[in-house]
């Protein structure tokens, strides 16, 4: 059997990149993410420098680098075409204990349709960037 290793990165689509950009500027620090870095993605996906031939149309988030281990992060790029969906970016907090803070943390930049989960089984709080993207915040125990 083989082992699954963990996301290596997730790219998201944004109508607006300066509409989202200072929202997750804000939030992916929270989330141990305080690392950025402008790119240029091209009609292929190519990810390259921006410069003045192609200006920046995405941002990357990253974690600290940590000697040996390999970077994760979560990159936004503007695709006007694009429509928000039903799909829901998921992160893990530490504890249930820590849900009320996040909850004073994504009023203060500015998420919307903030909800709480009920369910003592799926502890989460759940929310919208600017552009409508669907989030949370959840706080469940690793499964042994």
């Amino acid at each position: 059997m083989r082992r699954f290793h963990g996301f290596d990165h997730i790219d998201t689509r944004v109508r607006t990149l300066a509409l989202v950009e200072p929202f997750y500027d804000r939030l992916m620090p929270e989330l141990g993410l305080p690392r950025k870095n402008h790119a240029h993605v091209d009609e292929n996906g190519d990810w390259h420098e921006p410069d003045e031939a192609r200006p920046y149309n995405a941002v990357e988030y990253y974690e600290p680098i940590v000697s040996g281990g390999v970077v994760c992060f979560i990159g936004f790029i503007e695709d006007r075409a694009m429509t928000p969906t039903l799909t829901r970016i998921a992160f893990r907090v530490s504890t249930v204990e820590d849900l009320p803070r996040w909850h004073e943390v994504l009023t203060s930049i500015g998420a919307s349709n903030i909800e709480w989960s009920a369910s003592a089984e799926y502890p989460a709080i759940f929310f919208e960037d600017p552009a409508g993207t669907k989030l949370e915040v959840v706080a469940r125990r690793p499964t042994p």
